[in-house]
């Protein structure tokens, strides 16, 4: 069975390669929620483009901005590491990596840590700000990212309105 990282690393590669080209697939909902997993979250506004995509919880494309947002939860039982760890897991893979911000904060009243990484991906510039909270019972995870040099200031609102329309509800 593949461990934590290795699924969140799986998970990173499909935000970054599939959901570009999947673009034009699904049509944009209000809200999103899975049975089996314990939130409730809200579609970002503006020109967002839902991608129906098999283990992303919730995944979007925005051409004019030429960015996308994705959100995953991982309710395993493997939660290791600090909320530092789990986050920069997520920028696993990317050459000549420069963490520009990276601090712990509090989301929805949860531990979490927000990042902010530049690097090269398949010869090109990226840009991605992520987030990921951690409870008891799975690990969140958020990320931004375009292939311009800077984040588009719109398509960051968008996102961190997105992030903040998350709600927690117990597990069935």
């Amino acid at each position: 069975m593949p461990s934590l990282s290795d699924k969140r690393f799986l998970l990173f590669y499909i935000f970054l390669f599939i959901l570009p080209s999947c673009m034009f697939f699904g049509s944009s909902k209000v809200t999103y929620t899975k049975p089996a997993k314990p939130y409730k979250i809200d579609a970002p506004s503006g020109n967002w483009k839902k991608l129906n995509l098999e283990d992303i919880d919730a995944a979007f494309w925005n051409e004019q901005y030429r960015a996308g947002i994705a959100f995953a939860v991982d309710c395993s039982e493997d939660k290791s590491g600090n909320i530092h760890t789990i986050s920069n897991r997520l920028f696993i893979g990317i050459k000549n990596r420069k963490i520009i911000e990276s601090r712990e904060i509090t989301l929805s009243e949860r531990n979490a840590a927000t990042s902010t990484t530049k690097g090269i991906l398949n010869n090109k510039s990226i840009t991605i700000k992520a987030y990921s909270i951690i409870d008891d019972s799975c690990i969140y995870d958020f990320a931004y990212w375009t292939f311009k040099d800077s984040l588009e200031e719109e398509g960051i609102k968008d996102f961190e309105a997105f992030v903040k329309s998350l709600k927690f509800s117990p597990l069935p």
